[in-house]
């Protein structure tokens, strides 16, 4: 994953203590929470840390501050995960010391500062409606790409993991959508079965009202061992 596409992330403990936030059900991704902190840990997620000073006095790992307006934060890069976590977050008053890099030291010397595995955990379970939300998004745009196309195949990788292949042939009468989901992701792993119905689904509903079957050819040519088709028939 490349920087552009890093994300960002509060801690739990960051999101409900220190910017007293409601922990929201996991279908919300907590990247995209609006605050003014997190706008700008989006703002600048693909260079960090480039620009931002580090927390001296946090040796290990490496720790960076993040300030927008009165609040100052402290950021962490786990490059693994492609993630760039809000550890923590403070205010700092008009006219007082900024002090709020000393609540981050003693986070840290408490064990606190960190993601911890309720933080990966909540981040797993959002995944799916990431997945979700993204195929959704995707689904009727490449839709409309077949139908300007009609009589050609046009291939995608939906979400950025899954290939597929659509297929339109138009008639006076009739609207044929042919569709093939691959059954092995672009890394080489296998597309699960629930991932491929989803996507049957979800294009099954952005193609409007139709009667659809399985299909075992396809027809610009052959279908892949590795495809599974569907075929949708629609009034013109």
């Amino acid at each position: 994953m490349s920087r552009e596409e890093r994300r960002v992330r509060p801690t739990i403990r960051c999101l409900e203590e220190d910017l007293a936030l409601t922990l929201p059900n996991e279908d919300v991704d907590l990247g995209e929470i609006e605050h003014d902190l997190l706008s700008e840990a989006r703002r600048i997620a693909p260079t960090s840390p480039k620009g931002q000073k580090r927390i001296q006095a946090i040796a290990d790992p490496l720790v960076f501050r993040i300030r927008q307006s009165v609040w100052r934060g402290a950021t962490w890069v786990d490059e693994g995960a492609s993630i760039m976590w809000l550890l923590a977050a403070a205010t700092r008053e008009e006219g007082s010391q900024d002090d709020a890099y000393e609540y981050f030291e003693a986070l840290h010397r408490q064990g606190r500062l960190l993601p911890t595995d309720d933080d990966r955990r909540r981040d797993r379970v959002e995944a799916g409606a990431r997945l979700l939300s993204r195929i959704q998004e995707e689904a009727p745009a490449y839709l409309a790409e077949a139908r300007d196309r009609p009589g050609q195949d046009a291939t995608f990788v939906l979400a950025g993991i899954l290939e597929i292949r659509l297929h339109v042939i138009r008639t006076p009468q009739l609207e044929e959508i042919w569709l093939a989901v691959s059954t092995r992701l672009v890394n080489g792993d296998g597309a699960s079965l629930p991932l491929r119905d989803l996507v049957f689904v979800t294009f099954e509903q952005a193609a409007g009202q139709a009667e659809w079957e399985l299909r075992a050819d396809w027809p610009s040519g052959e279908l892949r061992w590795f495809e599974r088709a569907r075929l949708g028939l629609r009034e013109s």
